[in-house]
């Protein structure tokens, strides 16, 4: 990992954090860390809330008992805001998400290629376990960025409206939901202007990535909270950004992956030709 650059301010460039996989078994002294350096700088993450973790991968320590109590305190004091991360985080399909099916990739999904009244009836399922320890939202993080057509559709009549995720520079409308995008996944530079979502993992947490968050987080660069982004204007020029942006991700994709399928071939070739010539 490089190490966080600073660069000259850029009064149109903003960044958000996210924080993904939160729930009762998670690595509590991770999340502490990561909690205290965002309240040291007043800034807001959006949390990530699994509201019935049944992915045994994420689980890492004993349940704390104060987990619901802690996390809806932190929303009161207004040191972070929430959204709802899936149902269960276990995954039953394979789908292409909404970032990966610009470059031909495929991820399990939680929710995509289900039935619409599968898909409305689990995310209304982890509603109402939210609901039922006092946690309001209408923001959606699909695991493994993956939604379809009838997530949209159960998301919009469950009465959500906004979604973090999303391959662009502003935030754009579709299927009448508005996508707040997500494109980072570790402070860097950026040298064009519009909003990054830099998505955290607990246990991605490094040493020396907290020490790039930190020199981020007190470098001159603007940091909003989630809900300071779905109150940004939006211009015409933000479409054609927006698609600018999407084609060179996608260019830049493709070019990185025929190097590394090129420097693949030619360390196999390596390898076979000694065998050859022995022979």
């Amino acid at each position: 990992m490089k190490k966080y650059l600073k660069s000259p301010k850029n009064p149109s460039l903003k960044y958000i954090y996210r924080v993904d996989d939160i729930h009762p078994r998670m690595l509590w002294e991770r999340f502490y860390t990561l909690m205290d350096l965002f309240k040291e700088y007043e800034v807001v993450p959006l949390l990530g809330i699994i509201p019935d973790n049944k992915d045994d991968s994420l689980n890492y320590e004993e349940e704390n008992p104060l987990y619901w109590k802690l996390i809806k305190e932190m929303v009161e004091k207004g040191d972070i805001e929430i959204c709802q991360h899936g149902y269960q985080h276990i995954y039953s399909t394979i789908q292409k998400s909404i970032n990966q099916n610009l470059y031909g990739r495929v991820s399990p999904s939680e929710f995509a290629n289900l039935p619409y009244n599968v898909q409305l009836k689990k995310i209304k399922k982890g509603r109402e376990i939210l609901e039922s320890y006092g946690l309001h939202t209408d923001i959606w993080m699909a695991p493994s960025h993956t939604n379809d057509k009838n997530t949209f559709r159960a998301l919009k009549n469950l009465g959500f409206r906004y979604i973090t995720d999303g391959i662009s520079v502003y935030p754009f409308k579709k299927h009448g939901l508005t996508f707040i995008p997500q494109q980072i996944w570790e402070p860097k530079r950026e040298f064009i202007s519009g909003i990054f979502t830099i998505c955290l993992h607990l246990d991605d947490l490094t040493d020396e990535l907290i020490e790039d968050i930190k020199n981020h987080l007190k470098s001159e660069d603007e940091i909003i909270s989630f809900s300071e982004a779905t109150k940004l204007e939006n211009r015409l020029s933000h479409s054609f950004l927006n698609t600018a942006y999407k084609g060179k991700r996608i260019a830049y994709y493709h070019v990185i992956r025929r190097i590394r399928h090129l420097k693949s071939s030619l360390n196999k070739y390596e390898v076979e030709a000694p065998k050859n010539i022995q022979k």
